[in-house]
């Protein structure tokens, strides 16, 4: 599965374009959180890695902005363990271990839509990869 983060403007979010290209297509796109208004919006979302470049394209052809996402990954060496991260991670991939340490769950991060951990790091061991 590929995590690919879709940006629509105002004028796209009026369409229907998630749901034609799935039929079109005959694939699904697992949708893993959105943010729409009437000024535009943002989805997270997974496709297979076996459709992925043409439905990239698809979305792309339409108009969307298409970024593959990044996921959150912790520096050991920067980490001091203070749990500041824990504390707004909204979908638990940052989670207190039984050992005291912070431990990162990468399957369950939203990445670059969420990214709030990256700046309540005070030593900014977390960073956003590619």
């Amino acid at each position: 599965m590929v995590r690919v983060l879709l940006r629509f403007n105002k004028d796209l979010v009026q369409e229907p374009v998630t749901s034609q290209i799935i039929i079109d297509h005959k694939t699904p796109v697992n949708i893993l959180s959105a943010r729409i208004t009437p000024l535009g919006g943002e989805m997270l979302v997974e496709i297979d890695s076996r459709t992925s470049e043409t439905i990239i394209g698809a979305f792309r052809s339409k108009g969307v902005i298409v970024d593959v996402s990044s996921l959150i990954e912790k520096d050991k060496e920067l980490c001091i363990e203070c749990g500041a991260c824990v504390s707004l991670c909204p979908s638990g991939a940052l989670y207190h271990a039984p050992d005291h340490s912070i431990g990162l769950e990468p399957e369950k991060c939203s990445g670059v839509t969420c990214s709030l951990c990256l700046d309540a790091c005070p030593r900014r061991a977390l960073h956003l990869t590619k």
